[in-house]
């Protein structure tokens, strides 16, 4: 299968805030204190050569996991002035994890670790409460990179400006 195949088979669209593609699988009926929050979702996010997951953070915890094709390079950078590189995907052995916990409010960008043609990265994201576009807060490298200079090479090396 290529990343066109997977698109149609599980019926992703493009994810314009963010970039690459994305399906909400599942949204739970139920609701949290939070009013308006439900207690979780999930969607398939899927990024092709040349996309990216742009700068952003939430106000929920998120977890990626990994599905399948190429890896992704994630970079977390945590409100306490931290940052953190992680590869998602399933070569343990190598240091890559399957899934990777963002604490709500982190700052997050992703790419694949492999953006030749024929590669592509199938993800999944689930989110406690649930995900609501009110909660989403784009990024700008260049200004994250100033405050964050640890992180700055990392945000240049993978054009995450």
């Amino acid at each position: 299968m290529n990343a066109d195949d997977i698109i149609n088979q599980l019926k992703l669209e493009p994810h314009d805030a963010e970039g690459g593609f994305f399906h909400e699988l599942y949204r739970s009926k139920e609701k949290t204190t939070r009013g308006d929050h439900c207690l979780g979702t999930s969607i398939y996010y899927l990024m092709k050569p040349g996309n990216q997951s742009r700068w952003h953070k939430v106000a929920s915890d998120e977890i990626w996991l990994y599905h399948s094709g190429t890896p992704a390079i994630q970079l977390l950078l945590f409100a306490d002035g931290s940052w953190e590189e992680r590869v998602i995907g399933s070569d343990i052995p190598k240091g890559q994890s399957p899934q990777s916990i963002i604490p709500a409010g982190t700052w997050q960008a992703a790419v694949l670790a492999d953006n030749s043609p024929e590669c592509w990265g199938l993800f999944g994201a689930v989110v406690f409460p649930g995900f609501e576009f009110s909660d989403y807060e784009p990024g700008n490298g260049k200004i994250l990179a100033e405050q964050y200079p640890g992180a700055a090479d990392k945000i240049t090396k993978y054009n995450l400006l």
